[in-house]
Formats: structure tokens, sequence, C-alpha cells
């Protein structure tokens, strides 16, 4: 029998959905996100393939069979006409878990991880943006598998939720939710009136910078795969190197310049970027974020130059420093020299610039520049009061205004991080590090930036954490990631809902079967 659809084709050509497909908000980012995923893993494979590495049966075989699990997911259920916020947090945070899940799967099958939370927090780290590895010979690792890691951060860079908005051909009013709900900072700009053109156009700017940056990589000496790898976790500010000495592998100044600048930009806004490549320049100059951002960045370097005490005050150790500076700051987590060796007053710069973050639009974590304005500028304020109680003053990033609606948001925000960093802190050290290693492992997992101070610095990873506590950085990873809010919000649907389908069983009255 012939089933009807709703519509073919809609005003721009855009293939509307079905009508007898099942309306489910997460089940449809969830179908679309395990196909991306699988082709990300299939793409691999053939980059294994022209290596002649010994994973390539596998790796193609689980992108095909994800891949076509996701797609029947996607073309069996359609998003609803009426979409809830709680519905968009569960749905991002769902889909994150699940990508994490499926991200791990060929690091398990290839034998490259002999347990699953092994894989898992590879996984995680990668998707998130975050670095922190437990391979313990990256080198020894086949390409293609090694492709697949840098693969999870490029694609955890932008975001896949902006990717999905950007490729379904229905997303209704939900889309700036779950655009919001999965960026890193506080932003909500749109470029276009239409949600999906927004999301189009930064992944624009998001590929032709990972083109770019690539190209420069090739021309100062990296091979393809490598200059595609870097290039791919540069962008993200993800960190993950093919090469157990991360940057410092190559030695080269023209490749570190290259990764200084592509970091800087990395942590900037991309939507100013596309203003600024649309021939308006005037938004990104003037942003007071931005001017904050470099000048924070170049104090930090100074600081670090000036106490590390190394290079006796030469021009090379201020290029290590300010290395080291815009990875920690940028949340990349590139490693170009031994910083661990610095004076304790130097490592202290990078102990607090690691929880900060780059701007607001950016793919760094952190709690970002903006939001750090926003607070300086509310507790101006309330100080302000004290000596004058009737005083009416609002609260100012820059030239713009913040009610205080959105003000105590943002100090919620910052009230929640500390949390989760202390308890993240305790829990971590109750397993056995010591307080430093503690602490940075918190700072650095929640905050996505990968290396830390103590026993994971430069010379170190997360190996040196034990297992518990790893499944505590995890947790904090995807807290990091998608800031708190959504993963909070949904786990409150699921505990209210678990009780509510209690009582519903109880209450369903008994038929007897005649």
């Amino acid at each position: 029998m012939f089933n009807p659809r709703t519509s073919v084709f809609g005003g721009r050509g855009e293939r509307l959905l079905q009508a007898d497909r099942r309306p489910t908000l997460t089940g449809h980012i969830v179908g679309l996100t395990v196909t991306v995923v699988g082709v990300g893993i299939a793409f691999s494979g053939v980059v294994e393939l022209i290596d002649g590495g010994p994973d390539v049966v596998t790796l193609l075989l689980i992108g095909i069979v994800m891949g076509s699990i996701g797609a029947l997911l996607w073309r069996s259920t359609m998003t609803p006409k009426q979409i809830r916020v709680l519905d968009v947090f569960t749905a991002v945070t769902v889909t994150w878990l699940i990508i994490a899940v499926a991200g791990a799967i060929p690091y398990v099958l290839t034998g490259h991880f002999e347990r699953w939370d092994d894989g898992l927090f590879e996984s995680i780290s990668g998707f998130t943006t975050t670095g922190a590895t437990v391979t313990p010979d990256i080198e020894s690792t086949s390409k293609g598998l090694l492709f697949w890691r840098s693969t999870t951060q490029w694609m955890g860079g932008m975001g896949v939720i902006v990717l999905v908005v950007a490729v379904l051909p229905t997303v209704g009013s939900g889309g700036m939710s779950l655009m919001q709900a999965e960026a890193p900072g506080p932003t909500g700009e749109r470029l276009t009136p239409r949600v999906r053109e927004t999301a189009r156009r930064l992944w624009a700017v998001y590929i032709g910078f990972t083109g770019v940056l690539a190209a420069a990589y090739f021309v100062a000496g990296m091979s393809v795969y490598d200059a595609v790898s870097h290039s791919f976790t540069t962008v993200s500010t993800g960190g993950f190197s093919p090469y157990q000495a991360s940057m410092g592998h190559f030695d080269s100044v023209a490749i570190q310049w290259i990764s200084i600048v592509g970091m800087f930009l990395a942590g900037g806004s991309f939507t100013l970027y596309y203003r600024a490549l649309r021939r308006d320049p005037k938004p990104l100059l003037r942003s007071t974020e931005f001017r904050v951002y470099g000048a924070v960045v170049l104090a930090a370097t100074l600081w670090a130059f000036l106490t590390s005490g190394t290079s006796g005050g030469q021009p090379g150790g201020f290029r290590d420093a300010l290395f080291t500076t815009v990875s920690t700051m940028t949340t990349t987590g590139y490693v170009s020299t031994t910083y661990g060796l610095w004076s304790q007053t130097a490592q202290s710069v990078l102990l607090i610039a690691l929880p900060i973050g780059a701007m607001a639009g950016s793919t760094a974590g952190g709690v970002k520049i903006l939001r750090v304005m926003a607070v300086a500028s509310f507790a101006h304020r309330e100080a302000l009061r004290h000596l004058h109680p009737r005083l009416v003053r609002p609260v100012r990033v820059g030239n713009g205004i913040l009610s205080d609606d959105v003000a105590g948001k943002v100090v919620g925000f910052l009230l929640l991080t500390l949390v989760v960093f202390g308890g993240g802190s305790f829990f971590i050290a109750a397993t056995g590090p010591d307080l430093i290693t503690s602490f940075s492992a918190s700072a650095t997992a929640l905050g996505n930036v990968g290396p830390g101070l103590g026993d994971i610095d430069h010379t170190g990873d997360f190996l040196a954490i034990p297992r518990a506590g790893r499944g505590v950085a995890m947790m904090q990873m995807l807290l990091g990631r998608l800031e708190i809010y959504p993963v909070i919000l949904a786990l409150s649907v699921v505990t209210l809902r678990l009780p509510r389908l209690g009582r519903a069983r109880r209450s369903r009255p008994r038929h007897e079967h005649i």
C-alpha cells in the first residue's frame, strides 16, 4: 500500500521526513551522529589501507556496520513538531554518551586496548578535545587508528551536534537550542536568520581553517599524513599527535610558529572570523574579549619566560614559553618543551591558565574569557554596593551590558565549575596520586586541556592515575565539554521519570486472559 509523505520537497529542495516516522529528537540526532561517526571510522580504514597496516578490515567493517545502524535509526525517526528545552538537553547528553561508546569500539576491536574503560577514556578524551591519553606507546599504533584518534577531536571541536544541525533537513525551532546546548561558551549569535545556514557557515570556516593549517604544516616539512592529522587537532584545540613527543618530535621552528598561530586563532571566536572574512573585520578588532584574550596570553607568556629559569633568557626560551602558554590557554595540550622542569612559579601560571580557556565561540574548553570578564564586573559592582547601597550599575562586558538574570547564570556556572573541580580533585586524590597531580588532573580534565602538572606533565600521561581516578576524569571531561548544565538537566529528567514509570507500572490494572 502506498505510504503518503507529508511533503516531498521543501522550498529549497529540502527532502522532508515521512509521515510514519517516529517523532523522537534523541533518536533522530543519535542516528545521524552515529552515521557520521561510522563514516569517520571507515575513512580511517581507508587511511590504514593506503599505509598497508594490519587494521584495514576491522576499521572498514566497524565503519560500515556503525554507519548502517545509524542511518537506519535516522531514517526511521524524525524531529518532533514541538521540542521542549529538557528534550534538547537530553538529546545532546545522550548523543555524546553514545558517540563516546561508539568511538571506543575501534580501539578495543583492533586490540589497541584490552579493556573497554581504556578505550572509552581515549574516545571521550578525543571527542571532548581534551587530549589526555592512556596509550603507553603512541608510535607503535597503526596509522589508521591514530587517524581515527585525530578525527574524533576534529569532529568534537566544532561539535557533532552543530554538524547534525547543518545536515538535517528540518530541525525546527529547536536547532538553535541544540547548538547552544553543545557550544563551548556563552554564545548564541546567528549569522543568518536560518539556524541551519548558521551551522553550515560555521563549519565552512572550520573546514577552511583546517585546510589552510594542513597546507602550512605540509609546506613547513610535515608529511601529508602528519599535516592533516595535526591540522585536525590544532583547529579543534585537541592536541592529539601521532608522536609521543607531540610537536617536539619535529624539532622545527617553522612548525612551532605555525602551531602557535593556529592554536591562538582556534581559541578565538569563529563567528567573528566569519564576519571578518565577509569583509567586516570591525567586530573582531573591536571585541573587548579578543583584546583581553591576547593580553592574558602575552602576560602569562612573559611571566613564564621570566620565571621559568630555562634557556638563559634567549629567544628560544621565549618561543617555548609562548608555545606552552598558548597551548595551555587554548586547552590544546601540545607539548614542545620540558615545562615540567620549569620553576614552581612558572608552572603556577600554567595551573591558573588551565581552567580559564580562550574565547566564547571558539573550539577551546575552559570557563572562557567572557565569563571571567562578566564575573569580574559583577564582583566589582557588588563591592561598590557595600559603599553605596542604592547604586544602580549594570554588569558590563566590554561595550555590552548583561542583565542581572544572565549575570546570575554566569556566577552560578562558575560556582558549579568550582564544585566539580574541587570534588573531582578530592576523589582523584583519594585514589592515590599526590595533591599537585590530583588538582592538575581535575583542572585539565574539566578544562579539556590534556597534559597537566606533577605525574601527568610533559613526560607522563593519565596512566599515572588509577582507574577509579580516570573514571572521575572521564565524567569531568564530558561535563567540561558540555559545560555542566546539559548533563545535570538530562540527569534530572532521568531521575524524575524513573519514579513516575515505577508508579505507572504499579497502578496499571491487570487484565485476565479469557
